[in-house]
């Protein structure tokens, strides 16, 4: 079976959302920042796209593929890769929210350019980037149901390894129907 064959034959859809604001867990190069909202400067906004695809496994169980880019709160491109195992929590009427855990590759144009800018350790620096491979990086997402190919979806995501964002989009279901089940080769064939 091939993939193009498994994925006609599963639940699966594509996303947009918005990127809005980030909570900066750490004090690390606070000063920097720009785009802040209020005085500590640990709220930013930074404004991007994710483009993700997502293909299920079981009705409960996914894949997720996600790309984001957007401006940092030092006003520099930032963005990451990520492929995500997602689970769904809870499924009732018109609400569902999944989880997601995965590796992301984040990436930034680099802040050793900017005056004041302390070198964390957080990030490799390769001249004109910072990146950083996270093994562990995840999502929690709530959809509420517009319509039977439509969903608006609000997200909480790792958007760097220091700082969680809110997104905002859109979902558009592809095809709802189930993957089709397979036989059980060793099992009795009950007529």
């Amino acid at each position: 079976m091939g993939i193009s064959n498994y994925i006609a034959k599963s639940q699966s859809n594509i996303n947009i959302k918005l990127t809005t604001l980030s909570y900066q867990f750490s004090d690390n190069n606070i000063e920097l920042v720009n785009r802040k909202i209020g005085e500590s400067g640990k709220l930013a906004f930074e404004p991007g796209l994710i483009f993700a695809y997502e293909s299920f496994a079981t009705p409960a169980t996914s894949i997720k593929v996600a790309m984001s880019l957007y401006y940092d709160k030092a006003s520099k491109l930032a963005g990451f890769p990520q492929v995500m195992v997602r689970f769904r929590i809870f499924n009732a009427y018109k609400h569902s929210m999944s989880m997601g855990i995965g590796p992301a590759l984040y990436f930034r144009q680099s802040w050793s350019t900017i005056e004041g800018y302390e070198d964390d350790g957080v990030y490799t620096d390769t001249g004109d980037w910072q990146y950083k491979m996270a093994w562990l990086s995840g999502e929690l997402e709530y959809n509420y149901y517009l319509s039977k190919n439509s969903n608006l979806s609000v997200s909480l995501n790792l958007i760097n390894p220091e700082s969680l964002g809110l997104a905002i989009g859109y979902k558009y279901w592809i095809s709802k129907k189930p993957k089709r089940k397979r036989g059980c080769i060793s099992c009795p064939n009950f007529h």
